[in-house]
């Protein structure tokens, strides 16, 4: 088994999703007097870190993807409306399988909800369809994200946090 370069607590999935929420609500709050702009942008790079985070730590040779492509992919135009489901739904799958190989007990993350968040933000761009369906990806992705969150903290639980010399 590959040994993974990087161990974490169960306390940082946990930090970054409540600063990742904390900075959506913010965002969204305060866009109207555009400084909600700055906290939305950084919500969507700690959303990013934890996905990264989230993928790095379940590398045991049988995942779909690498953390970096996982993440690196979503940027790229026009192809990031196919790999989207690669990186959400790819991660709700191989958290899901990794619990179960290596007998974590963790929640299940909800592949069905990653699915409706990937179909929901493909129809965003929709017009007139697309505020409805972005109010619904929008709801969906805090759950979502709680979700792996909360896989991703059991899973650095049961692996015991980093170890001496490893980085957290």
């Amino acid at each position: 088994m590959p040994v993974r370069p990087y161990f974490y607590t169960p306390d940082t999935f946990k930090k970054l999703y409540m600063w990742w929420w904390i900075l959506v609500a913010v965002g969204v709050v305060t866009l109207l007097i555009f400084i909600g702009f700055f906290a939305l942008i950084a919500a969507y790079v700690l959303g990013f870190i934890l996905l990264y985070k989230s993928w790095n730590q379940i590398q045991d040779g049988y995942q779909k993807t690498t953390p970096g492509k996982a993440v690196g992919f979503m940027f790229i135009p026009f192809f990031n409306i196919y790999w989207q489901f690669v990186c959400l739904l790819g991660l709700s799958q191989n958290l899901n399988a990794y619990t179960k190989r290596h007998n974590v007990p963790a929640p299940p993350v909800s592949e069905s909800l990653a699915m409706t968040f990937c179909i929901l933000n493909i129809c965003s761009i929709v017009p007139y369809l697309g505020l409805l369906a972005s109010l619904g990806a929008f709801v969906i992705a805090f759950i979502m994200f709680n979700q792996f969150k909360n896989a991703s903290a059991a899973i650095a639980q049961h692996m015991g946090g980093p170890s001496q010399g490893q980085m957290a």
